[in-house]
């Protein structure tokens, strides 16, 4: 596998395209922001947060991403005075499991998929009754936390009843954890997502799974991974693959919630930027400032794989999210029906960025419609 990524298209022809969506859209993107101080403000309330400086007021549903006010939901707004200082274990409690869950579901947890770089990568898995003994549908979630933080329980308490309702729907759940930002740049977190898919298609029959139909899901960075997974293998790139004799299964669709798209545009909500010193998400992500390397943005972003061959789509996105402006699925969801691929793209009135109201009955029944038209 080559470090650096080939790219699909024509570098110089699609950065001048990208440059010009770039002039378009700063003014919208930059008026989604809430922030009525420095335009730098936000990325430097992720680094306080970063860094250890945890404060202010924590809001419950709809507002804050405040672990006490949440309880076991772990979900929240934006608009935050910082993260819990426990973070949410990395496996699911019995209480969880038995409060949360439908009767009968077997958790499977820790299954190590991968050692690379001394770290054994890891994949849980949510299994219902299957008294017909019959391969279960997949659904697999990628995480989020801004490619620097988060694992592979803590999504699941955040979306605790769209994860109920995939299983009682007689799929199996598997979520998976992937190599951060602090551990690995671009690609190595994308080939740890292909490669535990490679392994569940190689273990499908040890765990009773019909990986010829999966759906990927996944929020934030784990939405913009979940994408760029689905969009990569099912065009002609094959950079993120570690064995391309390796048999991956079929991915049937993507549930993207708020998923970076394009990483260069993603940089116009920020203002003025000290491209010698990014310390961006996206920037520690690919280990360079998007505009300093736009050839390993343009590897990295989704919207660059986009072909008539690209699964459906299904895309939720607030229309208050200041952190992925809604421009990014606003742009990833025209661009796939450009290509005549079926797209969907939710507009959630009134959330921010992680906001609990995604994981509201209204959204995972669109969700759950979406999944059935594809796995029956």
């Amino acid at each position: 596998m080559n470090s650096t990524p080939r790219l699909s298209h024509c570098l110089p022809v699609r950065f001048l395209v990208c440059i010009l969506i770039v002039c378009c859209c700063a003014n919208i993107s930059l008026a989604q922001r809430p922030d009525s101080g420095s335009p730098n403000a936000e990325s430097s309330e992720e680094g306080r947060r970063d860094r250890g400086q945890r404060g202010g007021d924590r809001r419950g549903r709809g507002g804050g991403e405040g672990e006490s006010a949440r309880g076991q939901r772990g979900g929240g707004g934006e608009r935050s005075g910082g993260r819990s200082r426990t973070e949410t274990p990395p496996v699911l409690d019995s209480e969880f499991i038995k409060t949360k869950l439908p009767s009968g579901t077997e958790y499977i947890s820790d299954v190590v998929f991968k050692e690379v770089d001394g770290l054994d990568l890891k994949l849980d898995l949510l299994l219902p009754k299957n008294e017909a003994k019959s391969p279960l549908p997949t659904a697999i979630w990628i995480h989020g936390g801004a490619w620097m933080r988060g694992n592979k329980a803590r999504d699941l308490h955040r979306f605790d009843q769209l994860t109920s309702r995939i299983l009682s729907e007689g799929m199996a759940f598997v979520s998976i954890e992937y190599r951060l930002s602090g551990q690995a740049a671009f690609p190595g977190p994308v080939v740890d997502c292909s490669d535990a898919i490679a392994f569940l298609n190689r273990n499908r029959e040890k765990y009773g799974l019909d990986t010829d139909r999966m759906i990927i899901l996944g929020t934030s960075a784990g939405g913009h991974l979940a994408s760029l997974i689905g969009t990569s293998l099912t065009s002609d790139a094959s950079d993120f693959v570690t064995d391309e004799s390796q048999p991956m299964g079929k991915i049937l669709g993507v549930v993207d919630f708020y998923g970076p798209i394009d990483l260069v545009m993603l940089q116009t909500k920020r203002g003025e930027i000290d491209f010698e010193n990014d310390m961006s998400p996206e920037a520690r992500f690919l280990g360079h400032s998007p505009l300093m390397r736009p050839d390993l943005a343009q590897a990295a972003s989704p919207i660059t794989y986009v072909t008539k061959n690209s699964p459906p789509f299904l895309i939720f996105h607030g229309d208050l999210d200041a952190r992925v402006p809604m421009m990014q699925s606003i742009y990833l969801n025209s661009m796939l029906k450009a290509h005549g691929v079926e797209s969907r793209l939710v507009e959630v009135e009134g959330a921010r960025h992680g906001d609990e109201k995604f994981d509201d009955a209204t959204y995972n029944n669109d969700a759950i419609e979406f999944i059935r038209s594809l796995i029956h």
